[in-house]
């Protein structure tokens, strides 16, 4: 049940025939309401980004096992969604450096905000300290600063890169030891195992899955009690209604954007034909 389905005074605004633009309130008058507003409002949250999560490793793991192209553009759009989806989550049950200031606070007592927010979604679904949910961040930040890993191997004299593949067993790794390799292995994804590599770190996809999903479960049960807590009116309004484009311009510019991708796709096509041509 989203906060706008589970508050008696709530509503959304429609606009025509248009999709209906979903509004959200806080602002109740008494502490409890308020606070449990908020915690639904960050639970749902977390709970878009689980499901997120949680598809696009199933998704991952089932076309890795079945592509025969180990660059499967599909397999590793899905793994980059999951990381995505899973740093989004960690840092809302375990924020770290929070880089501006919030409106009305110091850099300390936003720093304190923050904390005790992910203290309180930890706690309210019992997320331990250890939980692997947490421990995503080594490797999805290699993969957000890939550009420096591989510059920093192309300046050490790396030669020879094994990356960006799918196995059922076997992987290239970096020679042990060496300061400066000749040879190194990057980003892998072992899809049977459901593991994923960046060097030598590595991701569990299936323990990482499984406690999502758990947290899910414990999501609904806490967003049925928070529910429960809010009472009376929420304030709603301030939002100023506004087209982005009018219905000529919509069709307009959607129609030259299928034009210039028709014709993008197929310069592209011809392209690598001619180069498959030549390379024969």
């Amino acid at each position: 049940m989203s906060i706008a389905e589970g508050f008696a005074n709530s509503n959304n605004v429609v606009v025509t025939d248009q999709k209906r633009l979903p509004v959200y309130t806080l602002g109740f008058a008494t502490d409890e309401a308020r606070q449990a507003a908020t915690d639904v409002f960050y639970l749902e949250e977390l709970d878009r980004q689980a499901e997120l999560a949680t598809r696009s490793i199933y998704q991952a793991v089932m076309w890795g096992k079945e592509t025969k192209d180990v660059r499967n553009v599909k397999v590793w759009g899905a793994l980059q969604n999951a990381l995505f989806a899973a740093i989004c989550i960690a840092r809302l049950l375990k924020p770290g450096n929070v880089k501006d200031d919030y409106p009305g606070l110091s850099a300390n007592q936003t720093k304190k905000f923050a904390k005790r927010r992910g203290e309180r979604l930890r706690e309210l679904l019992d997320v331990a300290d250890d939980a692997y949910l947490l421990d995503v961040d080594e490797v999805r930040n290699a993969f957000e600063h890939y550009d420096e890993h591989l510059d920093s191997r192309i300046a050490g004299g790396a030669e020879c890169f094994a990356d960006w593949y799918i196995t059922d067993q076997n992987i290239f790794r970096t020679p042990p030891g060496a300061t400066n390799p000749a040879a190194v292995g990057v980003r892998v994804f072992f899809a049977p195992g459901g593991i994923l590599y960046f060097g030598e770190k590595e991701l569990s996809l299936f323990e990482l899955e499984v406690e999502l999903i758990q947290m899910r479960r414990a999501i609904a049960c806490c967003i049925a009690q928070a529910s429960q807590r809010i009472r009376g009116r929420g304030r709603f309004g301030g939002h100023d209604l506004h087209p982005l484009m009018s219905a000529p311009r919509i069709a307009q510019r959607y129609a030259h954007w299928q034009h210039a991708r028709a014709e993008a796709l197929e310069a592209l096509e011809a392209e690598q034909a001619r180069h498959r041509g030549a390379g024969r």
